[in-house]
Protein backbone atom coordinates (compact mmCIF):
# COMPACT_ATOMS: atom_id res chain seq x y z
CA UNK A 1 0.00 0.00 0.00
CA UNK A 2 2.73 2.15 1.13
CA UNK A 3 4.60 1.70 -2.24
CA UNK A 4 1.54 2.44 -4.45
CA UNK A 5 0.65 5.45 -2.94
CA UNK A 6 4.06 7.04 -3.43
CA UNK A 7 4.07 6.00 -6.79
CA UNK A 8 0.54 7.82 -7.33
CA UNK A 9 1.88 11.02 -6.14
CA UNK A 10 4.80 10.67 -7.96
CA UNK A 11 3.56 10.49 -11.50
CA UNK A 12 3.64 13.83 -12.12
CA UNK A 13 7.02 14.67 -10.42
CA UNK A 14 8.95 12.48 -12.22
CA UNK A 15 7.53 12.89 -16.06
CA UNK A 16 8.24 16.74 -15.29
CA UNK A 17 12.04 15.46 -14.46
CA UNK A 18 12.43 12.84 -16.83
CA UNK A 19 14.95 14.78 -18.79
CA UNK A 20 17.19 16.02 -16.13
CA UNK A 21 20.19 13.58 -15.36
CA UNK A 22 21.41 13.52 -12.25
CA UNK A 23 24.76 14.17 -9.80
CA UNK A 24 26.88 13.96 -6.77
CA UNK A 25 27.62 15.98 -4.02
CA UNK A 26 28.01 17.85 -0.51
CA UNK A 27 29.44 20.56 1.83
CA UNK A 28 29.08 24.60 2.11
CA UNK A 29 31.36 27.40 1.58
CA UNK A 30 31.68 30.53 3.53
CA UNK A 31 31.46 32.15 0.66
CA UNK A 32 28.24 34.45 0.51
CA UNK A 33 26.90 35.91 -2.59
CA UNK A 34 24.56 38.25 -3.47
CA UNK A 35 23.14 37.81 -6.80
CA UNK A 36 21.21 40.83 -8.34
CA UNK A 37 20.55 40.75 -12.10
CA UNK A 38 19.18 43.46 -13.20
CA UNK A 39 15.61 44.25 -12.91
CA UNK A 40 15.42 41.58 -10.52
CA UNK A 41 15.07 41.01 -7.04
CA UNK A 42 18.56 40.05 -5.02
CA UNK A 43 19.27 36.62 -4.65
CA UNK A 44 21.42 35.40 -1.45
CA UNK A 45 22.97 32.60 -2.28
CA UNK A 46 25.83 30.45 -1.29
CA UNK A 47 27.00 28.05 -3.79
CA UNK A 48 28.11 24.80 -2.19
CA UNK A 49 31.72 22.96 -2.51
CA UNK A 50 32.21 19.80 -4.54
CA UNK A 51 32.24 16.38 -1.86
CA UNK A 52 35.36 14.93 -1.05
CA UNK A 53 33.52 11.67 -1.66
CA UNK A 54 30.60 10.58 -4.11
CA UNK A 55 27.37 11.31 -2.72
CA UNK A 56 24.49 13.76 -3.09
CA UNK A 57 24.28 16.80 -4.92
CA UNK A 58 23.66 19.60 -1.97
CA UNK A 59 21.19 22.20 -3.05
CA UNK A 60 20.81 24.36 0.37
CA UNK A 61 17.81 22.08 0.73
CA UNK A 62 15.64 23.36 3.79
CA UNK A 63 16.66 21.90 7.43
CA UNK A 64 14.14 19.38 8.89
CA UNK A 65 15.88 18.59 12.02
CA UNK A 66 18.88 20.06 14.06
CA UNK A 67 20.14 18.04 16.64
CA UNK A 68 21.81 20.22 19.75
CA UNK A 69 25.22 18.87 21.05
CA UNK A 70 25.59 17.29 24.74
CA UNK A 71 28.42 16.38 26.68
CA UNK A 72 28.05 13.24 26.05
CA UNK A 73 27.87 13.53 22.30
CA UNK A 74 25.40 12.99 19.80
CA UNK A 75 22.16 11.14 21.49
CA UNK A 76 20.79 7.95 19.84
CA UNK A 77 16.99 9.31 21.08
CA UNK A 78 17.25 12.73 18.98
CA UNK A 79 18.95 10.83 16.35
CA UNK A 80 16.11 8.39 16.18
CA UNK A 81 13.64 11.24 16.88
CA UNK A 82 14.60 13.03 13.62
CA UNK A 83 13.46 10.14 11.62
CA UNK A 84 16.98 8.53 10.92
CA UNK A 85 17.87 5.01 11.19
CA UNK A 86 20.45 3.53 13.60
CA UNK A 87 22.21 0.72 14.19
CA UNK A 88 23.94 0.51 17.68
CA UNK A 89 25.15 -2.11 20.00
CA UNK A 90 25.35 0.16 23.45
CA UNK A 91 24.70 3.72 24.26
CA UNK A 92 27.46 6.03 23.87
CA UNK A 93 28.98 3.09 21.59
CA UNK A 94 29.32 2.60 18.08
CA UNK A 95 26.38 3.84 15.72
CA UNK A 96 25.71 3.54 12.53
CA UNK A 97 23.24 5.53 10.39
CA UNK A 98 21.38 4.95 6.98
CA UNK A 99 19.70 7.54 4.86
CA UNK A 100 16.51 7.60 3.12
CA UNK A 101 16.89 3.76 1.84
CA UNK A 102 20.01 3.71 1.27
CA UNK A 103 22.48 1.21 3.18
CA UNK A 104 24.85 2.77 5.78
CA UNK A 105 28.22 3.31 3.59
CA UNK A 106 26.39 6.01 1.60
CA UNK A 107 25.76 7.81 4.54
CA UNK A 108 28.31 10.68 5.04
CA UNK A 109 28.54 14.14 7.24
CA UNK A 110 29.48 17.23 5.69
CA UNK A 111 31.86 19.78 8.07
CA UNK A 112 33.56 22.41 7.09
CA UNK A 113 33.44 21.78 3.18
CA UNK A 114 34.47 18.35 3.95
CA UNK A 115 32.53 15.05 3.25
CA UNK A 116 33.77 12.71 6.84
CA UNK A 117 33.28 9.32 5.44
CA UNK A 118 35.74 6.75 6.89
CA UNK A 119 37.92 6.46 3.61
CA UNK A 120 39.26 2.81 4.91
CA UNK A 121 36.01 1.45 6.72
CA UNK A 122 33.62 3.32 4.39
CA UNK A 123 31.03 3.48 7.63
CA UNK A 124 30.84 6.60 9.56
CA UNK A 125 30.40 5.73 13.64
CA UNK A 126 29.06 8.73 14.92
CA UNK A 127 31.32 8.76 17.79
CA UNK A 128 34.35 9.13 16.26
CA UNK A 129 32.61 12.77 14.93
CA UNK A 130 33.72 16.40 15.97
CA UNK A 131 30.92 17.59 18.50
CA UNK A 132 32.02 20.21 20.67
CA UNK A 133 30.34 23.47 19.59
CA UNK A 134 28.85 21.55 16.91
CA UNK A 135 25.02 20.76 16.04
CA UNK A 136 23.92 18.46 13.74
CA UNK A 137 21.38 19.10 10.64
CA UNK A 138 19.24 16.94 8.58
CA UNK A 139 18.07 18.27 5.66
CA UNK A 140 16.74 16.46 1.69
CA UNK A 141 20.84 16.78 0.75
CA UNK A 142 22.34 14.61 3.74
CA UNK A 143 23.57 15.74 7.28
CA UNK A 144 25.92 18.54 7.89
CA UNK A 145 27.80 19.80 10.94
CA UNK A 146 27.49 23.04 11.85
CA UNK A 147 29.12 25.80 14.92
CA UNK A 148 27.13 27.33 17.17
CA UNK A 149 28.32 30.94 18.36
CA UNK A 150 27.77 31.12 22.12
CA UNK A 151 30.50 30.23 24.48
CA UNK A 152 29.29 27.29 27.01
CA UNK A 153 30.44 24.70 29.66
CA UNK A 154 28.31 21.57 29.25
CA UNK A 155 28.03 18.73 32.35
CA UNK A 156 26.32 15.74 31.90
CA UNK A 157 25.38 12.49 33.93
CA UNK A 158 23.24 9.48 33.34
CA UNK A 159 22.17 6.40 36.28
CA UNK A 160 24.26 3.96 33.95
CA UNK A 161 27.84 5.20 35.03
CA UNK A 162 28.33 7.90 32.04
CA UNK A 163 29.75 11.32 32.67
CA UNK A 164 30.84 14.03 30.37
CA UNK A 165 32.07 17.58 30.19
CA UNK A 166 32.19 19.60 27.29
CA UNK A 167 33.69 23.50 27.06
CA UNK A 168 33.37 25.78 23.35
CA UNK A 169 35.16 29.02 23.24
CA UNK A 170 34.30 31.02 19.89
CA UNK A 171 36.50 33.81 19.59
CA UNK A 172 37.08 36.70 16.33
CA UNK A 173 40.03 35.03 15.25
CA UNK A 174 40.49 31.32 17.00
CA UNK A 175 37.91 28.83 18.28
CA UNK A 176 39.26 26.32 21.01
CA UNK A 177 36.64 23.29 22.43
CA UNK A 178 37.30 20.68 24.71
CA UNK A 179 35.24 17.53 25.37
CA UNK A 180 35.89 14.28 27.42
CA UNK A 181 33.55 11.79 28.52
CA UNK A 182 33.63 8.20 30.12
CA UNK A 183 30.68 5.98 29.91
CA UNK A 184 30.29 2.70 31.94
CA UNK A 185 27.13 1.32 30.32
CA UNK A 186 26.45 -0.62 33.13
CA UNK A 187 22.63 -1.54 32.97
CA UNK A 188 20.17 -4.67 33.58
CA UNK A 189 19.67 -7.74 30.71
CA UNK A 190 17.91 -10.43 30.26
CA UNK A 191 19.57 -12.88 28.15
CA UNK A 192 18.19 -15.36 25.54
CA UNK A 193 17.50 -17.92 28.58
CA UNK A 194 15.44 -15.08 30.21
CA UNK A 195 18.36 -14.71 33.20
CA UNK A 196 18.91 -11.38 34.25
CA UNK A 197 22.73 -9.92 33.73
CA UNK A 198 24.00 -6.38 34.32
CA UNK A 199 26.00 -5.37 30.44
CA UNK A 200 29.75 -6.67 30.61
CA UNK A 201 32.33 -4.93 28.72
CA UNK A 202 30.02 -1.81 27.18
CA UNK A 203 32.74 0.97 28.34
CA UNK A 204 33.29 4.07 26.84
CA UNK A 205 36.17 6.64 26.95
CA UNK A 206 36.23 9.56 24.59
CA UNK A 207 38.23 12.79 24.55
CA UNK A 208 37.96 15.67 21.79
CA UNK A 209 39.84 18.70 21.31
CA UNK A 210 38.34 20.85 18.17
CA UNK A 211 39.59 24.10 16.76
CA UNK A 212 39.61 26.92 14.59
CA UNK A 213 40.97 29.84 13.03
CA UNK A 214 40.25 32.76 10.67
CA UNK A 215 42.51 35.95 9.54
CA UNK A 216 43.11 38.39 6.70
CA UNK A 217 46.26 39.08 4.69
CA UNK A 218 45.38 42.48 2.75
CA UNK A 219 42.38 40.93 0.60
CA UNK A 220 43.20 37.22 1.10
CA UNK A 221 41.00 35.37 4.14
CA UNK A 222 42.07 32.86 5.41
CA UNK A 223 40.23 30.73 7.45
CA UNK A 224 40.64 27.06 8.58
CA UNK A 225 39.29 24.16 11.52
CA UNK A 226 40.81 21.08 12.78
CA UNK A 227 39.53 18.44 15.56
CA UNK A 228 41.27 15.34 17.33
CA UNK A 229 39.26 12.45 18.55
CA UNK A 230 40.33 9.72 20.63
CA UNK A 231 38.08 6.46 21.61
CA UNK A 232 37.98 3.24 23.46
CA UNK A 233 34.69 1.52 23.07
CA UNK A 234 34.23 -1.85 24.58
CA UNK A 235 32.53 -4.04 21.95
CA UNK A 236 30.20 -6.56 24.48
CA UNK A 237 29.58 -10.20 23.46
CA UNK A 238 25.69 -10.63 22.39
CA UNK A 239 23.18 -12.04 24.83
CA UNK A 240 23.22 -14.99 22.95
CA UNK A 241 26.57 -16.12 23.79
CA UNK A 242 28.28 -16.74 26.92
CA UNK A 243 28.97 -14.36 29.34
CA UNK A 244 32.25 -13.00 29.19
CA UNK A 245 34.11 -9.73 28.20
CA UNK A 246 34.32 -9.08 24.73
CA UNK A 247 36.91 -7.09 22.30
CA UNK A 248 37.91 -3.42 22.79
CA UNK A 249 38.78 -1.32 19.76
CA UNK A 250 40.73 1.85 20.20
CA UNK A 251 40.47 4.74 17.24
CA UNK A 252 42.31 7.65 16.48
CA UNK A 253 40.53 10.27 13.95
CA UNK A 254 42.11 13.86 13.35
CA UNK A 255 40.94 16.03 10.09
CA UNK A 256 42.06 19.41 9.36
CA UNK A 257 41.08 21.89 6.84
CA UNK A 258 42.75 25.04 5.86
CA UNK A 259 41.27 27.47 3.29
CA UNK A 260 42.02 30.40 1.39
CA UNK A 261 39.70 32.81 -0.25
CA UNK A 262 40.18 35.88 -2.78
CA UNK A 263 37.04 38.03 -3.91
CA UNK A 264 38.13 40.37 -6.64
CA UNK A 265 34.71 42.28 -7.84
CA UNK A 266 32.74 39.99 -9.78
CA UNK A 267 35.15 36.99 -9.30
CA UNK A 268 35.70 34.35 -5.82
CA UNK A 269 38.41 32.51 -5.78
CA UNK A 270 39.19 29.88 -3.33
CA UNK A 271 42.05 27.25 -2.52
CA UNK A 272 40.66 24.25 0.40
CA UNK A 273 43.28 21.78 1.03
CA UNK A 274 42.63 18.94 3.95
CA UNK A 275 44.18 15.91 5.49
CA UNK A 276 42.71 12.71 7.21
CA UNK A 277 44.32 10.61 10.10
CA UNK A 278 42.41 7.32 11.38
CA UNK A 279 44.21 4.35 13.11
CA UNK A 280 42.08 1.82 15.06
CA UNK A 281 43.33 -1.15 16.83
CA UNK A 282 41.26 -4.31 18.09
CA UNK A 283 41.74 -6.56 20.56
CA UNK A 284 39.53 -9.52 21.60
CA UNK A 285 41.21 -12.31 24.01
CA UNK A 286 39.15 -15.16 22.87
CA UNK A 287 40.44 -18.21 20.44
CA UNK A 288 43.98 -17.26 21.24
CA UNK A 289 43.83 -13.68 20.83
CA UNK A 290 42.51 -11.86 18.16
CA UNK A 291 44.88 -8.85 17.20
CA UNK A 292 44.23 -5.98 14.31
CA UNK A 293 45.26 -2.65 13.48
CA UNK A 294 44.46 -0.40 10.25
CA UNK A 295 45.72 3.11 9.19
CA UNK A 296 43.94 5.14 6.62
CA UNK A 297 45.34 8.54 5.58
CA UNK A 298 43.58 10.79 2.97
CA UNK A 299 45.40 13.80 1.59
CA UNK A 300 43.77 16.50 -0.87
CA UNK A 301 43.11 19.85 -2.12
CA UNK A 302 40.31 21.48 -3.82
CA UNK A 303 40.06 24.82 -6.44
CA UNK A 304 37.35 26.49 -7.14
CA UNK A 305 35.98 29.63 -8.62
CA UNK A 306 32.52 31.64 -9.00
CA UNK A 307 31.55 34.49 -11.07
CA UNK A 308 28.95 36.13 -13.34
CA UNK A 309 28.11 34.05 -16.91
CA UNK A 310 24.48 35.22 -18.43
CA UNK A 311 22.92 36.49 -15.31
CA UNK A 312 23.25 33.64 -13.32
CA UNK A 313 26.30 32.62 -10.57
CA UNK A 314 28.70 29.54 -11.96
CA UNK A 315 30.66 27.87 -10.25
CA UNK A 316 33.85 25.27 -11.31
CA UNK A 317 36.18 23.10 -9.00
CA UNK A 318 38.80 20.57 -9.54
CA UNK A 319 39.29 18.21 -5.91
CA UNK A 320 42.22 15.81 -6.18
CA UNK A 321 42.66 13.31 -3.24
CA UNK A 322 44.93 10.41 -2.55
CA UNK A 323 43.80 7.52 -0.32
CA UNK A 324 46.61 5.53 1.50
CA UNK A 325 45.45 2.64 4.20
CA UNK A 326 47.96 -0.08 5.42
CA UNK A 327 47.82 -2.96 8.41
CA UNK A 328 48.42 -6.49 8.71
CA UNK A 329 45.16 -7.32 7.64
CA UNK A 330 45.29 -5.17 4.50
CA UNK A 331 47.91 -5.33 1.64
CA UNK A 332 49.32 -0.77 1.32
CA UNK A 333 47.20 0.61 -0.78
CA UNK A 334 46.82 3.81 -2.58
CA UNK A 335 44.64 5.80 -4.74
CA UNK A 336 43.97 8.93 -6.23
CA UNK A 337 40.49 10.03 -6.43
CA UNK A 338 39.92 13.18 -8.98
CA UNK A 339 36.51 15.50 -9.26
CA UNK A 340 35.65 17.98 -11.06
CA UNK A 341 32.04 19.70 -10.95
CA UNK A 342 30.51 23.16 -12.69
CA UNK A 343 27.29 24.59 -11.44
CA UNK A 344 25.35 26.91 -11.63
CA UNK A 345 21.91 29.13 -9.57
CA UNK A 346 19.79 31.97 -11.04
CA UNK A 347 16.25 33.82 -10.89
CA UNK A 348 13.56 32.74 -13.21
CA UNK A 349 10.47 34.72 -14.23
CA UNK A 350 7.40 34.18 -12.02
CA UNK A 351 10.02 34.13 -8.80
CA UNK A 352 11.19 30.53 -9.55
CA UNK A 353 15.30 29.85 -8.79
CA UNK A 354 17.09 26.98 -10.77
CA UNK A 355 20.08 24.88 -9.99
CA UNK A 356 21.90 22.97 -12.05
CA UNK A 357 25.29 20.94 -12.66
CA UNK A 358 27.81 18.76 -13.77
CA UNK A 359 30.31 16.70 -12.16
CA UNK A 360 32.87 13.57 -12.52
CA UNK A 361 34.28 11.34 -10.76
CA UNK A 362 37.42 9.07 -11.17
CA UNK A 363 39.36 6.87 -8.79
CA UNK A 364 42.64 4.98 -9.75
CA UNK A 365 41.99 3.98 -13.49
CA UNK A 366 38.73 3.70 -13.03
CA UNK A 367 36.71 6.38 -14.72
CA UNK A 368 33.27 7.38 -13.41
CA UNK A 369 30.02 8.66 -15.37
CA UNK A 370 29.01 12.22 -15.71
CA UNK A 371 26.94 12.79 -13.15
CA UNK A 372 23.74 15.53 -13.96
CA UNK A 373 21.74 17.57 -11.63
CA UNK A 374 18.54 19.93 -12.40
CA UNK A 375 16.63 21.49 -9.88
CA UNK A 376 13.64 24.50 -9.80
CA UNK A 377 12.03 25.89 -6.66
CA UNK A 378 10.41 29.03 -5.57
CA UNK A 379 12.16 32.12 -4.62
CA UNK A 380 13.33 32.13 -0.93
CA UNK A 381 10.32 34.87 0.09
CA UNK A 382 7.52 33.05 -1.41
CA UNK A 383 5.17 31.75 1.12
CA UNK A 384 5.26 28.68 -0.38
CA UNK A 385 8.48 26.71 -0.21
CA UNK A 386 8.85 24.11 -2.76
CA UNK A 387 11.57 21.98 -4.74
CA UNK A 388 11.82 19.50 -7.40
CA UNK A 389 14.83 17.92 -8.39
CA UNK A 390 16.58 15.27 -10.29
CA UNK A 391 20.09 14.12 -10.14
CA UNK A 392 22.96 10.57 -10.08
CA UNK A 393 25.11 10.04 -8.03
CA UNK A 394 27.96 7.08 -7.55
CA UNK A 395 30.28 6.12 -5.05
CA UNK A 396 33.50 3.74 -5.96
CA UNK A 397 34.34 1.29 -3.58
CA UNK A 398 36.52 1.91 -0.05
CA UNK A 399 39.74 0.55 0.30
CA UNK A 400 38.34 -1.72 2.56
CA UNK A 401 36.31 -2.97 -0.01
CA UNK A 402 39.36 -3.66 -2.18
CA UNK A 403 41.98 -4.30 -0.33
CA UNK A 404 41.44 -6.42 2.92
CA UNK A 405 43.27 -9.48 3.50
CA UNK A 406 41.60 -11.86 3.19
CA UNK A 407 38.19 -11.32 1.19
CA UNK A 408 39.35 -7.79 -0.48
CA UNK A 409 37.97 -7.63 -4.23
CA UNK A 410 39.84 -5.36 -6.89
CA UNK A 411 37.36 -5.94 -9.42
CA UNK A 412 34.28 -4.18 -8.03
CA UNK A 413 32.65 -1.72 -9.69
CA UNK A 414 31.53 1.85 -9.01
CA UNK A 415 27.67 1.76 -7.58
CA UNK A 416 25.77 4.05 -9.85
CA UNK A 417 22.46 5.37 -8.85
CA UNK A 418 19.74 8.29 -9.76
CA UNK A 419 17.30 10.04 -7.57
CA UNK A 420 14.00 12.25 -8.16
CA UNK A 421 13.03 14.37 -4.99
CA UNK A 422 10.31 16.70 -4.51
CA UNK A 423 9.54 19.24 -1.21
CA UNK A 424 6.65 20.90 -0.24
CA UNK A 425 6.51 23.49 3.07
CA UNK A 426 3.93 26.02 3.91
CA UNK A 427 4.43 28.03 7.40
CA UNK A 428 4.59 25.01 9.67
CA UNK A 429 3.66 22.04 7.66
CA UNK A 430 5.89 19.54 5.06
CA UNK A 431 6.35 17.61 2.91
CA UNK A 432 9.08 15.88 0.87
CA UNK A 433 8.52 12.49 -1.30
CA UNK A 434 11.50 10.77 -3.43
CA UNK A 435 12.21 7.83 -5.30
CA UNK A 436 15.88 6.38 -6.89
CA UNK A 437 17.77 3.38 -7.76
CA UNK A 438 21.06 2.32 -7.28
CA UNK A 439 22.77 -0.36 -9.62
CA UNK A 440 25.89 -2.91 -8.78
CA UNK A 441 25.59 -2.42 -4.90
CA UNK A 442 28.41 -3.95 -3.43
CA UNK A 443 27.63 -5.91 -0.17
CA UNK A 444 29.81 -8.19 1.96
CA UNK A 445 28.86 -11.98 1.72
CA UNK A 446 30.24 -15.22 2.84
CA UNK A 447 31.84 -17.73 0.79
CA UNK A 448 32.58 -20.56 2.73
CA UNK A 449 34.49 -19.06 5.65
CA UNK A 450 35.52 -15.76 4.12
CA UNK A 451 33.40 -12.83 3.95
CA UNK A 452 34.10 -10.80 0.66
CA UNK A 453 32.42 -7.91 -1.25
CA UNK A 454 30.36 -8.51 -4.33
CA UNK A 455 28.25 -6.06 -7.13
CA UNK A 456 25.34 -8.55 -6.55
CA UNK A 457 22.17 -6.46 -6.10
CA UNK A 458 20.22 -3.52 -7.48
CA UNK A 459 18.10 -1.20 -5.30
CA UNK A 460 14.70 0.52 -5.98
CA UNK A 461 14.15 2.96 -3.17
CA UNK A 462 10.16 4.56 -2.78
CA UNK A 463 10.12 7.06 -0.05
CA UNK A 464 8.93 10.68 2.01
CA UNK A 465 8.26 11.95 5.24
CA UNK A 466 5.95 14.92 6.10
CA UNK A 467 6.11 16.98 9.50
CA UNK A 468 2.86 19.04 10.92
CA UNK A 469 4.37 21.63 13.99
CA UNK A 470 1.76 23.58 16.24
CA UNK A 471 1.62 25.82 19.11
CA UNK A 472 -1.86 26.08 21.70
CA UNK A 473 -1.19 28.47 24.35
CA UNK A 474 1.41 27.57 26.56
CA UNK A 475 1.36 23.95 24.51
CA UNK A 476 3.51 23.00 21.28
CA UNK A 477 4.85 19.51 19.71
CA UNK A 478 5.77 18.62 16.27
CA UNK A 479 4.02 14.90 14.53
CA UNK A 480 6.63 13.73 12.36
CA UNK A 481 6.68 10.34 9.95
CA UNK A 482 8.34 9.19 7.38
CA UNK A 483 7.77 5.67 5.33
CA UNK A 484 10.55 4.30 2.55
CA UNK A 485 10.77 0.91 0.65
CA UNK A 486 13.94 0.14 -0.10
CA UNK A 487 14.19 -3.36 -1.59
CA UNK A 488 17.00 -4.99 -3.89
CA UNK A 489 15.85 -7.06 -7.39
CA UNK A 490 14.54 -9.78 -5.69
CA UNK A 491 12.41 -8.30 -3.19
CA UNK A 492 14.40 -8.38 0.10
CA UNK A 493 14.65 -5.15 2.20
CA UNK A 494 17.80 -3.31 2.58
CA UNK A 495 19.31 -4.15 6.26
CA UNK A 496 18.68 -1.63 9.09
CA UNK A 497 15.85 0.75 7.32
CA UNK A 498 12.83 0.83 9.12
CA UNK A 499 9.56 0.80 6.56
CA UNK A 500 8.22 3.16 8.92
CA UNK A 501 8.71 5.56 11.87
CA UNK A 502 6.49 8.10 13.72
CA UNK A 503 7.73 11.00 16.35
CA UNK A 504 5.48 13.26 18.58
CA UNK A 505 7.23 15.59 21.17
CA UNK A 506 5.05 17.69 22.73
CA UNK A 507 6.05 20.75 25.08
CA UNK A 508 4.30 22.87 27.80
CA UNK A 509 6.06 25.84 29.44
CA UNK A 510 5.20 26.44 33.00
CA UNK A 511 7.21 29.30 34.67
CA UNK A 512 11.08 28.70 34.03
CA UNK A 513 10.30 25.05 33.09
CA UNK A 514 9.97 23.35 30.15
CA UNK A 515 8.59 20.33 29.98
CA UNK A 516 8.56 17.92 26.65
CA UNK A 517 7.23 14.40 26.50
CA UNK A 518 8.90 12.68 23.56
CA UNK A 519 7.35 9.26 22.08
CA UNK A 520 8.49 7.47 18.98
CA UNK A 521 7.74 4.25 16.80
CA UNK A 522 9.71 2.40 14.54
CA UNK A 523 8.29 -0.76 12.50
CA UNK A 524 9.72 -4.50 12.32
CA UNK A 525 13.00 -3.57 10.80
CA UNK A 526 15.41 -6.27 8.73
CA UNK A 527 18.99 -6.86 10.10
CA UNK A 528 19.78 -9.38 6.92
CA UNK A 529 18.90 -9.94 3.50
CA UNK A 530 16.10 -12.29 4.00
CA UNK A 531 12.83 -12.19 4.16
CA UNK A 532 12.91 -14.60 7.54
CA UNK A 533 11.05 -12.22 10.07
CA UNK A 534 13.23 -14.25 13.02
CA UNK A 535 15.94 -11.79 11.65
CA UNK A 536 14.01 -8.74 12.05
CA UNK A 537 14.26 -6.20 15.13
CA UNK A 538 10.65 -6.13 16.55
CA UNK A 539 8.24 -3.40 16.30
CA UNK A 540 9.26 -0.79 19.56
CA UNK A 541 7.94 2.07 20.64
CA UNK A 542 10.03 4.62 23.68
CA UNK A 543 8.69 7.24 25.69
CA UNK A 544 11.60 10.02 27.17
CA UNK A 545 10.78 12.94 29.51
CA UNK A 546 12.43 15.51 29.62
CA UNK A 547 12.35 18.99 32.21
CA UNK A 548 14.72 21.90 31.31
CA UNK A 549 14.79 24.88 33.69
CA UNK A 550 16.05 28.14 32.91
CA UNK A 551 17.95 29.84 36.00
CA UNK A 552 19.48 33.48 34.40
CA UNK A 553 21.47 32.62 31.62
CA UNK A 554 22.12 28.96 32.25
CA UNK A 555 20.33 25.70 32.19
CA UNK A 556 19.07 22.38 33.99
CA UNK A 557 17.87 19.41 32.02
CA UNK A 558 16.36 16.32 33.97
CA UNK A 559 15.34 13.44 31.96
CA UNK A 560 14.41 10.21 31.75
CA UNK A 561 14.91 7.93 29.19
CA UNK A 562 12.59 5.00 27.88
CA UNK A 563 9.95 6.06 31.12
CA UNK A 564 8.10 3.25 29.90
CA UNK A 565 10.62 0.56 30.36
CA UNK A 566 10.09 -0.64 26.75
CA UNK A 567 12.68 -3.77 25.37
CA UNK A 568 14.45 -1.92 22.97
CA UNK A 569 16.64 -3.27 20.26
CA UNK A 570 18.50 -1.04 17.51
CA UNK A 571 20.51 -4.62 16.53
CA UNK A 572 20.18 -8.37 16.99
CA UNK A 573 21.77 -9.93 20.36
CA UNK A 574 22.45 -5.96 21.90
CA UNK A 575 19.29 -5.41 24.51
CA UNK A 576 20.05 -1.23 25.17
CA UNK A 577 18.74 -0.27 28.46
CA UNK A 578 15.47 -0.33 30.47
CA UNK A 579 14.37 3.15 32.17
CA UNK A 580 17.58 5.23 32.98
CA UNK A 581 18.34 9.12 34.51
CA UNK A 582 20.33 11.99 32.98
CA UNK A 583 20.80 15.48 34.13
CA UNK A 584 22.46 18.07 32.01
CA UNK A 585 24.06 21.34 33.03
CA UNK A 586 24.37 24.50 30.42
CA UNK A 587 26.32 27.60 31.18
CA UNK A 588 27.01 30.16 28.78
CA UNK A 589 30.55 31.81 29.50
CA UNK A 590 30.54 34.98 27.74
CA UNK A 591 26.76 36.28 27.14
CA UNK A 592 27.30 39.46 26.54
CA UNK A 593 30.51 39.23 24.52
CA UNK A 594 29.93 39.51 20.21
CA UNK A 595 30.77 36.78 18.66
CA UNK A 596 32.13 36.37 15.24
CA UNK A 597 29.87 36.71 12.04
Amino acid sequence: MTQRLLRGLWAAGLWFCAFAGNSAEQAEDTLRVDINPIGREPLHYVLPEVPVDAGMWRTQARTTAQIAPRALGLSASALLAAGLDLRQSVPGGSAWLALDGLPSNHTWIEWEGVALQASDLGIMDVRLLPSTGLQLERSADGLRLRSIQQAEFQAEAASLGNVGVSVWLPGIHADLGVNVGSALNRYAYRDYLGDRYVRLGAGVQRAEVRTAWRGNQGSMKQDGAAYLVVLQQGLPEAVTQIRREGAVQRDLRATAVQRQTLETGRVYWQSTQYATLTSQRYDYEQFGGIHDTNRAQSVGIRMRMQTWVLRQMVSTSVDASRLMAQGPNKDIASVLRVQAMLRGTGLLPRRLRYHWGLSHLSQGSESGRLLPMLQLSAAEKASTQWSLKAHRHQRFPTLNDMFWVPGGNPLLRAELGWEVRAALFRKSAGAELYHGQLADAIIWMPVGTIWTPRNVASISRWGGSAHLDWKRGAWQGTLHAQAVQSVNELGLHVPYVAPWSVSAPVARKLGSWTLRVEPRFRAATPTAWSNDRSTWLPAQGQVDLHAQGTFRQSTLELSVYNATNSPVLLQLGYPLPGRYLAVSWTQPLNPTQNQPQ
